[in-house]
């Protein structure tokens, strides 16, 4: 892996086609995350300019993640990234007082979100996709549907509207190309002044994409919400970030009149999409893909799933044992569909590079690194490493069904697929009731089955999304 990253950090930036080059050497980062990375505590790798390390030990990566000094901020690189996609939001900005205050902003808009209705949507909108699928009666690609589909859930939920279909699909059209053309190892490679990165980025043409993607949300949520107070008041999210910019002045003032503040809107609204909808649809992807190989676990599933079914439909004459026996069948249910995307998350957690740069010279297990330098802690290694986890690499759900829980459990950081500490990802507990909703309709009404095509592989940039739209059959089960 040194070998590449210091070949690819030479073709870097001496050309738009050598920059090409240097991108496809380092396009598929997690296909280097086995061997030494899943069994070594500390690697340190050497950059024309700087250091990378990729941190395992436990104790190191709670040094870097539970860090509020601002000593380990999120990599400036990610930032300049994310910047033509999500602007100055949240998501994608290193730290800082400013950072701070957005992300409580965020966090209060986020929790006026009732998980009935997240419930309530995602049931909705899932059936009505599955009785498209049907209707068409064709294999179904599974990345980019359920990518439309947790858009329209996370949009509807928190905005108070969806894309219509065909924006729906441009939208996830111009996501996945983003995601393919964005390459953070190649900006740490290419030379770490500003000026440069910046440029790089601009070689890999996400401008363009990002002004689209960001035009599209304009029009179809941030006019409306500012046009339609009313529509505003309905849509708790939106709502939040109103009031949040009207407190900012200190006066109700109109935001249609007010530039600053729509951008500083858009690009909220846009880190809710974008982050909202990426983390259900990535994980879902890989999950119905293991399941599809695994026609057992489907089975128990849909057998859990019509059982609290049954259970939720008894009126109130039910006796004290029926009403237990219903009880019990929901939370059988909610465990067995809980274990499957507790694995799918462990295997495919959605983002696999949490990247943080060194402001100062330090030394972890007796290696030191570089001020300017740059630390991963990587949750795609540590939910694979060796010395946490017995076969790592298995989709095995029943680990997760236990009496006991994984013995790698009793590391409070041997499983973060949604990060750790003061920046967590926010939206962890709407991701998960998503989930959940999404596959209570679909596996209790549906059997998924593999075709023909290769096995996809993490794209492993952004995030950890297939890379590339992989088709199931999603046929009806019978009854009973």
């Amino acid at each position: 892996m040194g070998l590449i990253l210091s070949l690819a950090g030479r073709l870097a930036g001496r050309s738009a086609l050598m920059t090409r080059l240097a991108g496809r050497l380092v396009a598929r980062e997690l296909r280097h995350l086995k061997g030494k990375p899943v069994e070594r505590q500390l690697l340190v790798y050497d950059l024309p300019e700087t250091q990378l390390a990729l941190a395992n030990d436990l104790r190191v990566v709670d040094t870097l993640l539970s860090d509020r000094a601002g000593t380990f901020p999120k990599a400036a690189a990610l930032e300049r990234l994310l910047r033509p996609l999500v602007g100055g939001g949240v998501f994608g900005q290193p730290g800082g007082d400013a950072v701070k205050q957005a992300r409580r902003i965020f966090l209060r808009a986020l929790v006026r979100i009732p998980e009935q209705r997240v419930t309530g949507v995602a049931r909705e909108l899932t059936r009505a996709y599955l009785a498209d699928w049907q209707r068409q009666g064709q294999p179904v690609a599974i990345p980019s549907e359920l990518s439309r589909l947790t858009i329209d859930i996370v949009s509807e939920a928190s905005l108070g509207g969806r894309f219509s279909a065909a924006e729906g699909k441009r939208f996830v059209e111009l996501f996945f190309a983003y995601h393919q053309r964005a390459n953070p190892v190649l900006l740490l490679l290419g030379g770490q002044a500003p000026a440069t990165q910046q440029a790089l980025v601009e070689r890999m043409g996400l401008a363009a994409i990002g002004a689209e993607m960001r035009a599209l949300i304009r029009q179809r949520f941030l006019v409306p919400l500012l046009e339609d107070r009313p529509l505003a008041e309905r849509a708790p999210f939106a709502a939040a970030l109103l009031e949040a910019a009207a407190m900012g002045r200190g006066v109700e003032v109109s935001l249609a009149q007010d530039e600053a503040r729509q951008t500083a809107m858009l690009d909220e609204i846009a880190v809710m999409l974008l982050a909202g909808h990426e983390t259900t649809a990535s994980v879902l992807s890989w999950l119905l893909w293991e399941l599809a190989d695994a026609p057992q676990e489907q089975d128990t599933a849909a057998r859990l799933i019509a059982a609290a079914s049954l259970g939720e439909g008894q009126n109130g004459d039910a006796d004290a044992s029926q009403q237990q026996a219903a009880v019990d069948g929901g939370k059988a249910a909610a465990r067995q569909l809980a274990a499957l995307t507790q694995e799918a998350l462990r295997l495919y957690p959605p983002i696999a590079f949490l990247l943080r740069e060194t402001t100062a010279a330090v030394s972890f297990r007796e290696r030191p690194i570089c001020a300017g330098g740059f630390v991963v802690v990587s949750p795609w290694t540590l939910q694979r490493h060796r010395a946490l986890w017995s076969a790592p690499d298995r989709f095995d759900p029943g680990r997760w069904l236990a009496a006991e829980p994984p013995p790698a459990m009793a590391e409070r950081l041997a499983m973060i697929p949604f990060g750790y500490g003061p920046r967590v990802c926010p939206g962890k507990r709407f991701a998960e009731v998503e989930m959940q909703a999404i596959l209570s309709e679909l596996l209790g009404s549906c059997h998924i089955a593999r075709g023909r095509g290769r096995a996809p592989n993490p794209l492993g940039t952004l995030t950890s999304r297939p890379d590339y739209d992989f088709r199931l059959q999603v046929t009806p089960r019978g009854p009973g």
